[in-house]
């Protein structure tokens, strides 16, 4: 059992910071577990779910002004019969933006759970899928824009999270290059990438909690709930970092990290059969 624990802190810490920087948590997840000899089972399903919700709690109190501003806003739209002027319009606008990029990804996580639960089970794939997002971080290289977000771009950024489903593909990474390709800021990019992961994050904690095994042991819950715990905080630390990264134009070099170790790793996994 303490093995195992040891196993669980590890693999949340490496949650924790690979949920936003754009180096694919799910395929390090996926590496990882390999290498750490844990199987998909039960109650790796419930440590995924554990974690999820801690890097939900990172993104939520990071931006919790700006999730309070929108709380208001609806909740005052609500109130005058859906009547949205000024601000208020600006923001339901903004929350109906979030509403449509999150479809793509609701399609694919709905239709296709089980081909893609299948692919968590290939370290190959997860390792290739590094390689692609290191070589579409070079994309954003010298990007800068202050275009506002419309639909059209909601529906591509919504694409790229639903592209990131796939083990290794990072969903910051894909989303945030993709926002800066149409013209966005990186704090716009940024800031409607991490919001639109909030109900993606949210939908893969019910998909998983729907899986889960039975009842916890004192031990496992405790466990659990430690795991959670550190993916916050490594999450919390981890995002602030991205955030400054982008801001000083270097989000592109990720892929010197994401090309050689994606490569390094399908090499690896292949020649292990």
């Amino acid at each position: 059992m303490h093995s195992e624990f040891i196993s669980m802190i590890v693999l949340a810490i490496v949650q924790g910071i690979t949920e936003f920087l754009p180096v694919s948590s799910s395929g390090h997840l996926v590496i990882g577990g390999v290498l750490l000899g844990m199987s998909r089972s039960g109650e790796d399903v419930l440590f995924e779910t554990a974690v999820h919700a801690g890097t939900l709690g990172a993104v939520v109190v990071y931006y919790r002004k700006r999730l309070s501003g929108l709380a208001r806003s609806l909740a005052a739209w609500i109130g005058s019969g859906f009547s949205a002027e000024g601000n208020v319009g600006e923001e339901i606008g903004y929350i109906g933006l979030l509403a449509v990029g999150s479809i793509p990804a609701a399609v694919i996580g709905l239709t296709l759970r089980g081909p893609v639960t299948a692919a968590f089970g290939s370290p190959v794939l997860a390792s290739a899928c590094l390689v692609a997002t290191g070589l579409y971080l070079l994309l954003s290289r010298g990007r800068s824009g202050a275009s506002r977000i419309g639909w059209k771009i909601a529906i591509l950024i919504g694409l790229a999270q639903a592209v990131a489903i796939l083990p290794g593909c990072s969903r910051s990474g894909l989303t945030i290059t993709t926002a800066m390709i149409c013209g966005l800021g990186f704090s716009a990019a940024a800031e409607f990438s991490f919001l639109l992961s909030i109900p993606a994050i949210i939908g893969a904690l019910l998909l998983e909690s729907v899986s889960a095994g039975p009842g916890l042991t004192g031990g496992e819950l405790a466990a659990l709930v430690a795991s959670a715990a550190v993916a916050f905080a490594s999450g919390y630390v981890s995002l602030r970092l991205l955030v400054w990264i982008l801001g000083r134009g270097k989000f592109y070099r990720f892929s010197w990290y994401l090309i050689p170790a994606g490569t390094v790793a399908v090499i690896w996994f292949t020649l292990r059969g």
